[in-house]
């Protein structure tokens, strides 16, 4: 439950603007019906007559009103930006940064509050009224949102923010994986080549989409055994089967949550891959910015480094009485779906590709040993694919070198 909880939050534009909204209702109330209890202990020139508050009110509404359009303006311009030099999976990152959110909230909630006391305002039995005092406190709160909802926007627009932002998004849902096999809630076994499902009871995908998460804690102190034959991240049409319950009854449980959007909280795999898209839309040639996709190769090998100290093999929960196993993305395909585009489209660049081996290389710095065969076999594979006859004898030299050092094993 809390799992679903945090994914919806944190693919949630509307829940934190929504929250300010409310405060926005709730603080009008406040100094509707309480604002007469404050005149002793509050300055005397925060209170005006019903006329200069509604006049104050009414300013003030006006120039919230004049932020807010340029504020949603320069959204729609920087989420063309997103999309159009970087990827589309990336505009989510904007969407839900908490300085977006927190500034379009406090505009919300000045609003609001305007409004509804400029409405409520020539009801009031007061000569002298709170709300135009408060206003004005929100309307500088407005400002100060306004300014560094600004310099957010300056920041998160440069390409390196946003791959450094990936990075950390990526090495966090790692290291939770990490502290959870630490811990001892989650064990890590080999692949299985068969499966045998002639006792289980297929489950099926409710609805097309992706495999968000998965629930682990709906496994409590059930004694029923769950094999599942999809991992997070993978696509699965309606009807598709996600896994089975090992014995003869079946939990009444949705242990996958599918959504139309691939989420990162349990996949680092998605993170890789906006990075991938990042990385070809500056090799492509409207962009041809080949050094941005340089950074964010090298950033693809760092995630590629903490992702590969974890052993190859599926994810096994055990309460003591059943053990759900479900299966993890393998190293092997992360590999190739996130570096093979690269390739098709930046072998003209040596550069380029001198990053590929060079991501390789920072990848298995401290790879388990299950995996120096998967990086051994990749390697293989880019130098099997590059036009080697094309280059000249320097740019060979160059990236043989390259190629050498990411073939290196370190302990």
């Amino acid at each position: 439950m809390l799992k679903r909880l945090q994914l919806t939050l944190s693919d949630s534009t509307w829940f934190v603007p929504f929250l300010y909204g409310t405060g926005g209702i709730v603080l009008t109330f406040l100094t509707q019906y309480f604002g007469s209890f404050f005149r002793e202990l509050l300055p005397e020139i925060i209170y005006l007559d019903q006329d200069s508050a509604a006049s104050v009110l009414s300013s003030s509404f006006t120039s919230l009103m004049t932020m807010m359009t340029f504020s949603f303006s320069t959204i729609l311009v920087v989420l063309t930006t997103y999309s159009s030099q970087f990827s589309p999976r990336t505009i989510n990152n904007f969407l839900t940064n908490s300085a977006s959110k927190h500034t379009l909230g406090i505009f919300i909630m000045a609003t609001v509050y305007g409004i509804t006391n400029l409405f409520l305002i020539r009801t009031s039995e007061e000569d002298a009224v709170l709300a135009s005092g408060v206003s004005v406190v929100l309307v500088v709160s407005s400002i100060w949102a306004f300014v560094k909802f600004i310099q957010t926007i300056s920041v998160s627009i440069q390409a390196e923010r946003l791959l450094s932002s990936l990075h950390r998004e990526a090495l966090s849902v790692i290291e939770k994986q990490k502290q959870a096999v630490e811990d001892g809630k989650v064990s890590i076994v080999l692949k299985r080549s068969v499966h045998t499902f002639e006792a289980g009871q297929a489950v099926y995908a409710s609805r097309t989409g992706y495999v968000q998460l998965f629930s682990s804690e709906k496994q409590e102190d059930h004694d029923i055994s769950f094999e599942s034959v999809v991992a997070v991240g993978d696509f699965v049409a309606e009807g598709d089967i996600l896994g089975y319950w090992l014995g003869d009854d079946a939990l009444d449980k949705d242990v996958f949550q599918i959504g139309e959007i691939r989420s990162s909280i349990q996949d680092p795999a998605f993170v890789i891959e906006k990075l991938s898209e990042i990385a070809l839309k500056g090799v492509s040639p409207g962009i041809n910015d080949p050094n941005t996709a340089i950074h964010a190769i090298h950033y693809i090998g760092d995630i590629l480094r903490e992702l590969s100290e974890l052993p190859e093999g599926d994810f096994v929960f055990s309460n003591g009485k059943s053990d759900w196993h479900i299966k993890r993305k393998a190293m092997e395909a992360t590999l190739f779906e996130a570096l093979a585009p690269i390739k098709t489209y930046a072998s003209h660049d040596i550069f380029v590709m001198a990053s590929i081996f060079e991501a390789i290389r920072i990848g298995r710095l401290r790879a388990h040993p299950t995996h120096h065969d998967t990086f051994e076999e990749f390697v293989d594979y880019i130098e099997d694919v590059l036009a080697w006859d094309d280059l000249h004898p320097r740019e060979k030299a160059f990236l043989t070198t390259q190629m050498m050092q990411a073939r290196k094993i370190k302990a």
